[in-house]
């Protein structure tokens, strides 16, 4: 049996992203007033593992997102059925994606990706690509803390430089 000590063990462990299926996720938004944060990535991506290790994991970027998102990680290319919003979306091999996920992005399938979403599911933002964690806490806080509602990305950049 190994013992850890608990200096040895990585800072991710204290602060994770807990990940919701997306209906769940959809249901939970529509009764609290937090956005939806859906995270697309695909299992051989590079870049996706990227953000897991490096993005996600980063404890104030996991802790603020478990605070004030409904937090969603999806595989874009699972072959599973995704139900959400009362529809069962099935994968396309044609695009190799399920097709919520071909939607989500409108067709263009760059990964990682990553979708804020409102409780009526409106689309806020779509970004594609790997985020690195200082922009991450800036997008995070701007949409979390509602800015987007009162003032233009470059002025909350301004008001708010992320100490990442």
């Amino acid at each position: 049996m190994k013992i850890w000590h608990t200096s040895l063990l990585p800072s991710v462990l204290l602060a994770q992203i807990y990940w919701q299926g997306l209906e769940e996720a959809f249901q939970r938004a529509r009764y609290q007033d937090r956005l939806l944060l859906i995270y697309l990535y695909t299992p051989w991506c590079g870049l996706c593992v990227l953000m897991d290790q490096v993005t996600w994991a980063h404890p104030v970027i996991a802790t603020y997102a478990v605070r004030n998102f409904h937090c969603v990680r999806l595989n874009a290319e699972s072959r599973d059925s995704i139900f959400f919003n009362g529809t069962f979306f099935p994968y396309l091999p044609e695009v190799h994606a399920n097709e919520v996920a071909y939607l989500l992005l409108e067709g263009k399938m760059e990964y990682p990706a990553l979708v804020l979403m409102d409780r009526w599911g409106s689309t806020l933002l779509t970004l594609r690509g790997y985020i690195e964690p200082k922009l991450m806490d800036e997008i995070l806080r701007y949409f979390g803390g509602g800015y987007y509602r009162t003032m233009g990305w470059e002025e909350f950049q301004k008001t708010y430089p992320s100490q990442l």
